[in-house]
């Protein structure tokens, strides 16, 4: 392998030293010179011969070693019954998106969107839906009691058609009382009769222009109105089927009531149902309700291109000539067309809809109805849109429904999101081939903000790191703001990954882990913790430890107790990058990640001589910083690595006590290394294995330092260590283990390419070894003893005693 360096500021050469102490001066002679502007470096490549493809079976994309909860079946979402809905459920996964099936008009809503028209004064709610740094727009909040904060959140809604009658389906999102909510359709014919109207029925509070019928659905009453005399409908004896399981309120109107042709125009809201369920509860001043205004929390068929991450509030500018320029995707044109505006963020993709329902007239959001393609069955395609958009799949974690308050702001949390549909956001970029495997670049969510940040905060990151590369990025939500990729929200990761794998053509060998603040830790985290399934890592601004660390042994926990506390410390794992390129940025003025833990950080990378390259800031903090939405000098550095497979060396620290068997997460194994087990699983202990096989001969690594300035937001240094390779020994059939705390491993010897083999273990207590692929019928010996004989499986296990063990073996292979 060849890691080429990168040029240095006027041609200098490179220079040994501290990485921290390099850093740390040029920080300190550029504050004292000013800081000039200064030229960007070059970037950083590396070539190696590409690899075949190495996925999980029967999900290409998907790379071999991620843990059990990554290629764990999708749990089947529950469907109502046949006779409730004699239609397909096969909605889209992506929100704001519908489609044709059997018979039916499917359309998918976005999640967590139900906040209600805009907030005042200047158009941004308090009410963040827990997420501290992701501020809706709406302003409606929910009553204490079983509407648990989402109460009024359509899912999904479905229309089907039979010749005897027509269904009529919303789905929730959260429903722990069939009681809470209420769902109002409005139909428009195109026929002259009977005349149309433009109030909604049952206190809505809504206007679209020509609107003929109503259907007013709650789990007590559903009645089809005439828009324009209020009356019921002759005949029309309607009866709302609520299934809870399913999470669905159905209707059928028979044809013989109310016959359907050519196309009509359909919409949709919901809120809060008084206790009769026969109309919209008025929602008071105390939930932010408007005397006279609207009382629906959420209206659907709004489409994604409509709920752009980007949207500005219409209250918020006083110039409304500004919110067409500001919703541009690089922000204001001028002098900061890098720089977003924070209040025209769409985190929960309800931004147009809290706009759109301040005016109270909701024509623009409208489903056309063919009622001839449902009649004839007409199916089209699941939408795959190119650009941002936000998606949802079924989690596996039954955890409740509805949304819970953090226990504390802006720390870790626990789920606060609970419903077993969970979002996320992906971006595709325009030149997406669905025939070409595209690369996959994460980029994680930072503590206090959500799945949406990235699209509503740093357009120009999401050029630069998915447009331009070609590669699908994609955030999770992880159940909450502070979930610090522990536990659930690890597990919302691996489930997130499979889905993206099973929906989009990626390159399994061409992962980048990235992310912001948290998610920067994130980006030690999970990249270390499963270093064989990535080929490149960018924390930016990430925290060394869950929380934060301003020298070593001086640190505070974002959460007391837990693993984010015993098992926050990413330090330690470092050992296990020697394949994966860092890179690093740290701001001299960062008052939440502190610049002196970071360059401690920088300092071990060095001291191993592993890859890097940081991006040392004299005067970005931390909010500010990434308010920027600049990351140019970073971002350079994301060349089309891939993955290294089955090196001839590496070593492997974990913590055991974060593997789960229950939630289907943790390291196990690495490489050409599996079945790891510790014999101490204590929270904060670690255990260890170095291993290096002879068979597989690797260059000697010739590590050079350079240091070089770049610029971007404002100027900086770069301190980077790159690779040359020196010479290559012979190969030998020889391994080597060195083991600390750990109880149990198992050794692939066909893939560390070894044949008749000479193994010496070193451990520092009893280990049970498992070779496999050994040949059926050879013997393993110790010191010309056989131990044991191979059986048929070519699968055997010794068990080695403290200190040094010398075996002989012979692989299969």
């Amino acid at each position: 392998m060849e890691y080429l360096p990168g040029t240095t500021a006027g041609g200098a050469e490179p220079r040994p030293g501290s990485a921290a102490r390099r850093a740390a001066a040029v920080v300190l002679a550029l504050a004292a010179a000013g800081m000039p502007a200064l030229a960007a470096p070059g970037a950083l490549a590396i070539t190696r011969a590409r690899q075949l493809a190495d996925s999980v079976p029967r999900i290409p994309g998907l790379p071999t070693g991620v843990p059990p909860a990554a290629s764990a079946p999708e749990p089947a979402l529950p469907e109502p019954t046949s006779s409730e809905w004699p239609f397909p459920s096969d909605f889209s996964h992506t929100s704001g998106t519908g489609l044709l099936s059997g018979g039916a008009s499917l359309w998918t809503d976005f999640l967590y969107d139900d906040h209600g028209p805009l907030g005042s004064p200047v158009g941004i709610a308090d009410n963040a839906k827990v997420s501290s740094l992701a501020e809706v727009h709406g302003g409606f909040e929910y009553p204490e009691g079983p509407a648990d904060k989402d109460g009024a959140d359509i899912f999904t809604a479905g229309v089907g058609y039979t010749p005897e009658a027509t269904y009529w389906r919303v789905d929730w999102n959260t429903l722990a009382s069939a009681d809470v909510p209420i769902a109002e359709w409005t139909f428009s014919t195109g026929s002259a009769a009977p005349a149309g109207g433009e109030e909604w029925p049952a206190n809505a509070k809504l206007k679209s222009a020509g609107i003929q019928y109503a259907l007013v659905v709650s789990a007590q009453h559903a009645q089809l109105l005439e828009v324009a005399t209020g009356k019921p409908v002759a005949g029309a004896e309607l009866h709302t089927e609520v299934n809870m399981a399913a999470r669905s309120f159905i209707v059928r109107i028979p044809t013989s009531v109310l016959a359907v042709r050519a196309s009509w125009q359909v919409r949709l809201a919901a809120g809060l149902a008084n206790p009769e369920g026969t109309e919209f509860a008025t929602v008071g001043p105390e939930d932010g309700g408007i005397p006279g205004g609207t009382n629906v929390y959420n209206v659907t068929f709004r489409t994604y291109q409509q709920e752009k991450p980007v949207v500005c509030p219409s209250e918020a500018l006083p110039d409304p000539s500004l919110t067409a320029a500001m919703e541009g995707e690089l922000g204001v044109e001028g002098e900061q067309d890098h720089v977003p505006v924070v209040e025209c963020a769409n985190f929960w993709m309800e931004s147009d809809q809290a706009n759109t329902l301040a005016t109270g007239n909701v024509s623009k959001y409208a489903l056309t109805l063919d009622w001839s393609k449902l009649a004839a069955k007409h199916a089209t395609p699941e939408p795959k849109p190119t650009g941002y958009s936000d998606r949802w799949y079924v989690s596996p974690l039954q955890l409740g429904e509805g949304v819970v308050d953090a226990e504390s702001a802006n720390t870790y949390t626990g789920p606060t999101y609970l419903g077993r549909v969970q979002p996320y956001a992906v971006y595709v970029p325009t030149t997406y081939n669905p025939k070409k495997p595209a690369p996959l670049t994460w980029i994680l969510h930072s503590l206090g903000v959500n799945l949406n940040q990235y699209g509503a905060l740093a357009p120009s990151q999401i050029q630069e790191e998915c447009q331009d590369r070609g590669s699908i990025c994609a955030t999770t939500e992880g159940f909450s703001d502070g979930g610090w990729y522990y536990e659930a929200a690890q597990v919302d990761f691996w489930d997130v990954w499979h889905q993206l794998a099973s929906y989009y053509d990626l390159n399994p060998d061409a992962t980048v882990m990235s992310g912001y603040s948290m998610g920067g830790f994130a980006s030690y985290k999970l990249a270390l913790e499963y270093p064989d399934l990535f080929a490149q890592s960018m924390p930016l601004e990430g925290p060394v430890v869950c929380g934060e660390r301003i020298v070593e042994g001086l640190e505070t926990a974002a959460g007391s107790g837990g693993q984010c506390e015993a098992d926050g410390n990413t330090t330690p794992l470092i050992v296990n990058a020697r394949w994966i390129p860092y890179v690093m940025t740290y701001g001299a003025l960062d008052e939440l990640v502190p610049f002196t833990g970071g360059l401690e950080q920088v300092e071990a990378f060095d001291k191993l001589g592993y890859r890097y390259y940081a991006v040392l800031y004299p005067a970005e903090d931390h909010l500010v910083f990434a308010s920027q939405n600049d990351f140019a000098p970073a971002d350079s550095q994301l060349g089309e690595l891939e993955r290294v497979q089955d090196p001839g060396s590496f070593t492997f620290s974990w913590y055991p006590e974060l593997v789960s068997s229950s939630l289907g997460i943790g390291p196990s194994g690495d490489y050409w290394l599996s079945g790891l087990q510790a014999r101490d699983g204590a929270p904060g202990e670690l255990a260890t294995v170095s291993a290096s096989s002879a068979a597989i001969p690797e260059a000697e690594e010739l590590a050079e330092h350079h240091t070089g300035t770049a610029d971007g937001p404002t100027p900086a240094i770069t301190d980077s260590l790159t690779w040359t390779p020196g010479s290559t020994p012979p190969a030998r059939q020889a391994l080597a283990l060195d083991l600390t705390n750990v109880a149990a491993l198992s050794v692939n010897t066909a893939r560390a390419k070894l044949k008749c083999a000479t193994l010496t273990a070193t451990s520092d207590g009893a280990t049970a070894l498992t070779l496999l692929r050994l040949r059926p019928a050879s013997a393993v010996r110790e010191g010309g003893t056989r131990i044991a004989t191979v059986p048929a499986s070519g699968s055997v296990t010794v068990s080695l005693a403290a200190g040094t063990s010398t075996l002989q073996a012979c692989s299969s292979g």
